[in-house]
């Protein structure tokens, strides 16, 4: 007999927009609460099991500078604050972004799995795959850009909840410019367990 899985909605969509305005530091999409509401991942009796499969996404507009690149890099943990982060589960290459998009559309797709659930702190293991999409230039054959990240080795994460704060409880993503002049609002998010 075939194993039967269920898609479960884990978190209801951001229903007011983040919006931040990164400099060149790595800077959070969501603030650590955010992240909580929108991307919640169980820890301790909650924890997930291994081979549990998670789907994020997330969408909004983007505004990007004259010239530069982007770094997505997805974290295990809401992080403690806008630049200080859980752990890194696999940035992006940088990649070179349309210039000067003015509240073009975005979106944010991918899966995290974990491979191993561990009752020790961040003895438990998971991998984190996905992609960042936007615009390129209009009327220009291939001018649109995506940016792959994700893990290229098992994690080694927390979810027991007795780690460091900040590196359990939901998934956040960080964003990386190699120059000022960006803005990026989150208008939804959606994330789901198939169990």
């Amino acid at each position: 007999m075939a194993r039967q899985y269920f898609n479960s909605t884990l978190a209801d969509s951001l229903i007011v927009a983040a919006s931040i305005s990164p400099t060149t530091v790595k800077t959070s999409i969501l603030t650590p609460a955010q992240a909580n509401q929108c991307f919640p991942v169980g820890y301790g009796l909650a924890a997930p099991f291994a081979g549990q499969v998670y789907r994020f996404a997330a969408g909004g507009l983007i505004t990007t500078p004259a010239t530069g690149t982007l770094i997505i890099d997805p974290y295990h943990g809401p992080g403690t604050t806008a630049t200080a982060f859980g752990t890194d589960m696999g940035a992006s290459a940088a990649q070179t972004v349309t210039a000067s998009l003015s509240n073009a559309p975005w979106t944010l797709e991918g899966y995290l799995v974990y491979r191993l659930i561990s009752g020790v702190a961040t003895s438990s293991t998971a991998w984190v795959t996905g992609t960042f999409s936007s615009q390129g230039t209009l009327a220009t054959a291939g001018g649109g850009w995506g940016i792959n990240f994700g893990s290229t080795a098992a994690v080694s994460v927390d979810t027991t909840g007795t780690g460091t704060a900040g590196t359990f409880g939901s998934l956040n993503i960080a964003v990386t410019f190699s120059v000022t002049g960006a803005t990026i609002i989150t208008e939804w998010t959606s994330m789901q367990s198939f169990n």
